[in-house]
Parts: C-alpha cells; structure tokens; sequence
C-alpha cells in the first residue's frame, strides 16, 4: 500500500477536528446568528468529511490500481421505435399458389 492512505486518514481528522471545535463555538455563541453561521461551516466540513471517509475506505479496500470492480458503463436501452420489430415493406408479399 502507498503512502496515500496516511494523507488520507490525515485530512479526514483535520476536518473531524475542525468539526469538533465549530460545534464547540456554536455551543458557547451568544446569538442565533452566529450560531446557524457556524452550523453552516459545519455542514461543509461534515461533506469533506464523509468524502475523504469515503476515499479512506476505497484505498484501505483495494489493491493498486484501487479499481473496484464496477460493472461496464451503462448504456442506456434503445429507444422501441430504433428496430422494428415488423419490417416495414412498400409492396405486400404476393401470395404464389
């Protein structure tokens, strides 16, 4: 395993921490103002949280090259009216008897 996960596993407790002290402010702030301008940042660091956890896990879970085995890319289903399923002919087929 590279040294990434390390920097990795860094960054998500640098926002952890950071996390812990604006819920600390928020706690001790005297108005609502600041308070709900606080639990905004907080928002921000709980994303950047959950996408270096996310990030963690992924580099903690797999070999290089870190591919998970995702399924091909999805292609969508082709429209009905793409193949006819009746083909289409100008002329009627001539019964021959």
């Amino acid at each position: 395993m590279n040294g990434s996960h390390h920097k990795t596993r860094r960054a998500l407790e640098i926002d952890l921490e950071e996390i812990r002290l604006l819920a600390e402010a928020a706690a001790s702030a005297p108005s609502f103002g600041i308070r709900h301008t606080l639990l905004n940042h907080i928002l921000g660091e709980v994303e950047e949280a959950m996408f270096w956890n996310h990030h963690l896990a992924h580099v903690m879970a797999y070999e290089p090259p870190y591919q998970p085995p995702y399924p091909p890319p999805y292609k969508p289903p082709r429209p009905p009216y793409f193949d006819d399923p009746v083909p289409y002919s100008e002329k009627p087929a001539e019964d021959k008897k």
